[in-house]
């Protein structure tokens, strides 16, 4: 319960910080966010239940039982080095996990949800189909079973994360000489919305969330739109056009074939 608060209470504080920069400050003007924010915000309610319900049997509840028998606890190493190294791997697994979610056709069916949005800003941060959600607490779970992740870094492993993925998908950009600095550890809004391009060839690349290292050093970083950066379409890759029209319509998705562009 007390985690569950925790999290919450930070999401708040965060979004509302970043609604708040991108209002004042925005990257790009925002011409469908009604109907946008309606689908965004439905689906971060669904997800919110799901993780309510699901999330302490399968993360907190793994994660305080698991730690006599994993393999930090093999190795004996001080708290705070398990800790970090803890942070590491889980946002290592994060990247493998979304670039697998981007070339397993039934994986691209669900997260491909999440590239429907035909703009980008902080909504855009919670728009995950609900059967995805369920797929990544499952994929989480086993990783903190199998290294005995302590509960304390699950706490803040997804905190970072989200807070991370609020603040690369906000429709805003830091100042040019403070981007070039901070992509180099950090994913920012200006690296993430390369990913979420029309164009597939750039759609698969810069999968990180939180830490812009794994790109760089599973070589699937770009640095620039091919076409520009101010050139840069938002949307789904398998299509020029199509957008969501209804909540149902998105929950469907998953169901319906698209051709994918190339």
């Amino acid at each position: 319960m007390i985690d569950f608060t925790v999290r919450i209470g930070v999401f708040v504080l965060i979004f509302s910080s970043l609604i708040f920069w991108q209002w004042h400050w925005p990257r790009a003007s925002l011409l469908q966010w009604k109907q946008r924010w309606r689908h965004n915000i439905s689906l971060l309610m669904i997800g919110a239940l799901c993780v309510r319900i699901i999330q302490p049997l399968l993360l907190s509840m793994v994660a305080l039982f698991s730690q006599d028998f994993g393999l930090f606890s093999v190795l004996d190493l001080p708290f705070w080095t398990v800790f970090l190294l803890s942070i590491l791997l889980l946002d290592c697994l994060i990247y493998w996990q979304h670039r697998l979610f981007h070339r397993v056709p039934f994986l691209w069916r669900l997260h491909r949800v999440h590239h429907s949005d035909p703009e980008l800003d902080v909504s855009s941060a919670v728009r995950f189909h609900p059967i995805e959600i369920l797929l990544s607490l499952c994929i989480k779970a086993l990783a903190v079973w199998l290294f005995g992740i302590p509960f304390e870094a699950v706490l803040v492993f997804d905190i970072l994360l989200n807070a991370s993925a609020m603040f690369n998908h906000t429709n805003a950009r830091l100042p040019v000489k403070i981007e070039a600095w901070v992509k180099t550890i950090l994913v920012t809004p200006d690296m993430h919305r390369i990913h979420h391009s029309r164009l597939s060839l750039e759609a698969n690349s810069n999968y990180g969330f939180f830490l812009s290292v794994w790109d760089a050093l599973f070589m699937s970083k770009r640095n620039h739109a091919l076409e520009g950066d101010e050139n840069l379409k938002i949307g789904l890759p398998e299509s020029k056009t199509y957008q969501p029209a209804s909540l149902k319509e998105v929950l469907v998705m998953p169901f319906k074939t698209f051709k994918r562009s190339r």
